[in-house]
């Protein structure tokens, strides 16, 4: 039943009277159980389970894109550089596959983004060295980390609702924009769960801070459920090329000004893709929306350049991560072009040492 609300509340509309009075008792009714849920696993009675490294999750509380994928990145490209073998673990959203699948093991990618979802795929194929297993099983797939790669911290991809594994730093991602969902939980706002369910969090962070927003509303809000003591980082990430994805050429942003473009994106919060093309003055004439996590078909993009060539289009851009299930797929004689982003951050050291502390306290902790 969650699942099915969650996705219902992603395709539907429910800004009408007579849809919220329909919504309302399947919205009241997942709402109690996710209460319930919670309430059983802090309270004891559902147990949960640890992994022998160190366990670092990066999550959400609300639907929606909140900049979660860019910030797993980072962390995992930190953690590998400073010698820790890193795994990612994550459930692989919406992918054709189940059970567990290797995506990488560091060296070798064995999973498409059929297999293994689109943000698993985009992380394996960015980051050599990084071990990536998808698993409903986050235990699972971590034990696999552990027993066949050896790795010593595991990034749990979308993690702060999976109550089943515990954690050693806990990370909750909100967008500056849009940070608590309007307030209501899903189907009728898009909170994953109360709002009060953010103490759990060791930290903040809150994304997308470089754009307008409420730093006074956001802080209240933190410090009535979570107290004083958890800290509260601000990250941003900035445009740093478009990727040919015929010759994998590297083009400014600065490039594009005043060029017409079409742009399609499949993601949870495509307004944010948009605004950065036309922060760099891109001529955006015409935009393709598709549901997160969507499959692209041939004809689709078919579609798509036919549109582009009748509005006299120079160029289509899209995102790295609907870039990665776009492999096969024949765009013709228009270029094509992938938006690279990545994070940055005033608060950087302030998260780096969080991560170390987390992980040598574990070390400590396995000592005894």
């Amino acid at each position: 039943m969650c699942l099915a609300v969650l996705d219902l509340a992603v395709n539907v509309n429910t800004s009408s009277k007579l849809t919220r009075a329909l919504l309302y008792i399947p919205g009241k009714l997942y709402q109690f159980a996710v209460i319930v849920r919670n309430a059983l696993y802090e309270t004891g009675y559902l147990k949960q389970h640890s992994l022998e490294g160190a366990t670092i999750s990066v999550g959400n509380i609300t639907l929606g894109g909140t900049g979660k994928t860019t910030l797993v990145e980072y962390i995992a490209r930190y953690l590998s550089a400073e010698g820790y073998t890193t795994s990612i673990l994550s459930r692989g959203y919406a992918r054709k596959s189940k059970g567990q699948r290797i995506v990488s093991d560091g060296e070798q990618i064995f999973s498409d983004h059929l297999e293994a979802g689109d943000e698993p795929a985009l992380l394996a194929s960015r980051l050599p060295g990084v071990v990536v297993i998808v698993d409903e099983d986050k235990r699972a797939a971590g034990k696999t980390a552990e027993q066949r790669y050896q790795c010593e911290v595991h990034i749990l991809d979308d993690g702060f609702q999976h109550l089943k594994l515990k954690r050693d730093l806990n990370l909750l991602v909100i967008d500056a924009t849009d940070p608590f969902g309007g307030g209501e939980m899903v189907p009728l706002g898009r909170l994953r769960e109360p709002l009060y369910g953010i103490h759990r969090a060791d930290a903040i962070i809150v994304t997308r801070a470089d754009r307008p927003f409420d730093e006074e509303y956001i802080l209240n809000v933190v410090r009535k459920v979570c107290g004083e003591d958890v800290p509260v980082l601000y990250f941003y990430h900035s445009v740093t090329g478009l990727r040919d994805l015929k010759t994998d050429e590297i083009a400014l942003p600065q490039q594009f000004y005043q060029k017409k473009v079409v742009a399609f994106s499949a993601l949870g919060n495509p307004e944010v893709f948009i605004q950065d093309l036309l922060h760099y003055g891109m001529d955006v004439v015409l935009e393709h929306r598709f549901p997160d996590h969507h499959y692209y078909t041939q004809q689709e993009i078919d579609a798509i350049i036919q549109s582009a060539s009748r509005v006299g289009a120079q160029a289509i851009v899209t995102t790295e991560k609907d870039a990665v299930k776009l492999i096969g797929i024949n765009f013709a004689e228009i270029p094509v072009y992938s938006l690279q982003i990545e994070i940055e951050s005033d608060d950087e050291i302030r998260l780096k040492s969080l991560l170390l502390r987390a992980i040598t306290k574990k070390k400590r902790e396995k000592k005894r």
